[in-house]
């Protein structure tokens, strides 16, 4: 079998928010955006070119939610194919934000949700399946 190379492998960087009650926040994604609208989603985005995935990170939470990370850590990468030209190799952290949530206009509401309340939402990408493996990592 021949394993073709993709045209592209995107490599977003993305943070799983978490409370003093362990409780994870969720953006859900505006009607303007391209894929999953009205879904709920991990906070996070793809690096600018020259860009390291740290500097990412904080550059997108601070876009979409209007915060500043105060402590973070890595929890996994995740590769996915999307068709035979998309791959996506998504890299996850956790940790904490510090300031008032004000949201970008990428996403109409934010919520914070437990853990069991996961089960029952439209989350975005493979993003439920991740979280899913987040708490038991965290337990």
């Amino acid at each position: 079998m021949e394993l073709l190379q993709p045209d592209r492998i995107a490599t977003p960087v993305n943070m799983i928010i978490l409370n003093d009650n362990n409780q994870v926040l969720l953006l859900r994604r505006e009607e303007k955006e391209d894929q999953f609208v009205g879904t709920w989603s991990i906070p996070g985005g793809g690096p600018k070119p020259g860009e390291d995935f740290e500097k990412a990170l904080e550059r997108e939470i601070l876009e979409e939610v209007g915060c500043k990370i105060l402590e973070k850590d890595y929890f996994k990468s995740f590769y996915f194919i999307v068709n035979p030209k998309l791959h996506v190799r998504s890299i996850y952290f956790y940790g904490k934000i510090m300031g008032a949530i004000q949201i970008s206009d990428e996403h109409s509401e934010f919520k914070w949700f437990n853990k069991d309340e996961l089960k029952n939402l439209n989350i975005a990408f493979n993003q439920k399946e991740i979280l899913e493996k987040f708490f038991i990592f965290n337990s």
